[in-house]
């Protein structure tokens, strides 16, 4: 028997769709013109390459047109706002950006013994982090689009858990294209490990995107957490161990319900 889709799961569902399309298109459409022009290259690509910088925003960019395109400029507005500062998140700002490393930094030195000795000076990885914000198109180019815009628009038609899967899964598939690209640092990565990577990692997102009311700025620093991480030198597996026991530990204590 088919099931037909009521007028409202219909308008929540469209907007999502779109916003896909979009994000994706943007995304795959600009940097192929990117590699095509030869700004994706042996040597990483600049973030100042106009063609590279666009398409490495496309999630964001499409998240900023969706929410014009439905609530105008109010809701744009309402769109930024959401990455001031709140002093009743400064906890979660905490743990992110201390506690997830520092986990990270213990799996490591489980993984590789000799890790802690690799690492740059106290004051060089504490200067790293805003540094990785600034250079790392991940954190800003993306998180205005998928926990912006997609997630509590996903939220309103899926559980809490299965938004989060969903999500991952579509955020891990936006990425594919960048493990046939030499020049970009997801070449280096497993397919499958970083599948798991990212599904763990929506999983936390989402509980604490929950538990903050939808913080985008907090949002933005687990980004940039777990990219900092990767850009310090920790074990890509090491990483994902330590998101997924995360995750796990949410999912069994009944965080996302």
């Amino acid at each position: 028997m088919k099931i037909l889709a009521t007028p409202t799961q219909s308008a929540t569902d469209r907007p999502l769709w779109i916003y896909m399309w979009l994000a994706f298109g943007i995304t795959w459409g600009v940097g192929g013109l990117a590699l095509l022009a030869g700004e994706i290259r042996p040597g990483g690509p600049s973030p100042l390459q106009p063609l590279y910088l666009v398409a490495a925003f496309g999630p964001s960019i499409a998240g900023v047109v969706m929410t014009a395109r439905i609530e105008g400029l109010a809701g744009v507005r309402r769109l930024f706002a959401r990455v001031i500062p709140r002093w009743s998140a400064l906890p979660w700002y905490v743990a992110v950006l201390i506690g997830f490393p520092a986990l990270n930094l213990i799996a490591a030195r489980v993984v590789a013994p000799d890790f802690l000795g690799r690492l740059p000076s106290w004051h060089r990885l504490l200067l790293l982090l805003p540094v990785t914000l600034v250079t790392d198109t991940g954190p800003l180019g993306e998180e205005f689009g998928w926990r912006g815009f997609a997630l509590p628009r996903m939220l309103k038609r899926h559980r809490p858990l299965a938004a989060a899967v969903i999500l991952g899964a579509i955020w891990w598939a936006w990425h594919l294209p960048t493990f046939f690209v030499s020049s970009l640092s997801q070449h280096a990565l497993s397919i499958p490990l970083f599948f798991v990577n990212v599904l763990a990692l929506s999983v936390i997102m989402t509980w604490l995107y929950q538990r903050t009311r939808g913080d985008l700025l907090l949002m933005i620093f687990v980004h940039l957490a777990a990219n900092y991480c990767g850009w310090i030198g920790v074990p890509f597996n090491a990483e994902v161990g330590v998101e997924v026991a995360c995750a796990a530990l949410i999912v069994a204590c009944g965080g996302l319900r």
